[in-house]
């Protein structure tokens, strides 16, 4: 696979597991009564919150993996599975990853809920460190990393700007219907990695 799909490849792949459209609903309802001002300040909070947290793993997942003696087939596999259990959550509509019951509008909500784990949840953290891992050589998967993380919270971003604008003309229903599409999609990208891992081992 030539470095332009492997890059357009990895993007989409986080930014289907991220899944904005699945997390407007969440974040018009967290932050229904801010103003615009406080609403775009805690949008650029989680999204700060996210980068870090994605970049962290990214490039210190496999450090964590070798101290505990984990091969990266058996991560891969181990991931896959978690990220057909977030597939699941998408596909019925729930996000047990999402909102707390003591998540409350008006209160701080960019670091916790919206930055993690609505956006650098398990499935997004899970997928950069198989994105880092597979690659052939270190400067390739650090590249192709980055290039997904960064492309994948700037198109975020730019989603969530467009909250009220785009919950506005999809609805709550529209919203749902999409992040349900999305949930098929990461069941497939799931599968691959599950595969992946299971060939890498034998």
């Amino acid at each position: 696979m030539g470095l332009g799909l492997l890059l357009v490849g990895s993007f989409i792949k986080l930014f289907v597991i991220m899944d904005p459209p699945g997390t407007i609903p969440i974040f018009m309802a967290v932050t229904k009564d801010m103003r615009k001002e406080e609403r775009k300040k805690e949008l650029d909070h989680a999204v700060i919150v996210a980068t870090l947290l994605l970049l962290l793993f990214a490039f210190l997942g496999k450090l964590v993996l070798d101290v505990l003696g984990i091969t990266t087939d058996s991560f891969m596999i181990a991931g896959g599975i978690l990220l057909l259990l977030v597939s699941f959550d998408l596909l019925r509509g729930e996000h047990k990853y999402g909102v707390s019951g003591e998540s409350r509008a008006g209160v701080g909500v960019g670091a916790v809920p919206l930055g993690t784990p609505l956006l650098a949840g398990p499935g997004a953290i899970t997928t950069v460190m198989v994105i880092i891992q597979s690659s052939e050589n270190f400067i390739t998967g650090a590249s192709v990393v980055l290039f997904a993380i960064f492309s994948a919270i700037i198109a975020t971003r730019l989603l969530l700007g467009q909250s009220e604008r785009i919950y506005g003309i999809m609805g709550k229903e529209g919203s749902e219907v999409l992040s349900r599409v999305m949930g098929i999609i990461v069941a497939a990208i799931a599968i691959q990695f599950i595969r992946n891992g299971i060939m890498g081992m034998f």
